[in-house]
């Protein structure tokens, strides 16, 4: 009998974001740093293809390494991505919620907060999300695979 079993779907999600959860929340915490310039408060095609373009390479790349458990680390890249690109406004909002209980005290409303720097980072998230998918099925789908042997260049 051999003491090793194949771990089941939930184990594999778990292992997948104890291992990988905190790197790929660091990578999106940096592309969302770096991205955070771009464009500006309108929301214009281009700017949401572009930085949805480059949000998503991380999450594509995952779905096709781990097409079965990539779903956890995609979810905290998002996390991280998100933090890195609304930066400012997470810095305000951290600011907001440590004077809010002063605020509550003296029976005064908050002023409510500006809008996001980003408005656009939902469909850039969900863009990158669709991509993702899209790869992990594609990686799993057998004809797929048979329609990449059919193109490889055999030299005869």
């Amino acid at each position: 009998m051999n003491p090793m079993r194949e771990l089941a779907w939930h184990e594999r999600q778990f292992v997948a974001l104890v291992v990988g959860g905190i790197p790929a929340c660091l990578i999106g915490f940096l592309l969302g740093l770096w991205g955070n310039g771009m464009g500006g408060r309108e929301l214009d095609l281009g700017t949401v293809l572009l930085r949805g373009g480059y949000c998503s390479v991380f999450p594509v790349m995952l779905a096709c390494l781990m097409p079965r458990s990539w779903i956890p680390l995609v979810l905290t890249y998002f996390i991280g991505f998100s933090m890195g690109s609304g930066s400012s406004d997470g810095f305000v909002r951290l600011a907001e919620i440590i004077v809010e209980p002063v605020y509550w005290f003296e029976g005064r409303h908050m002023i409510t907060p500006p809008p996001p720097s980003h408005p656009d980072l939902p469909w850039i998230l969900g863009l990158a999300l669709w991509l993702a998918g899209l790869a992990s099925i594609l990686r799993q789908s057998p004809r797929f695979a048979a329609m990449l042997r059919r193109l490889e260049i055999h030299p005869d």
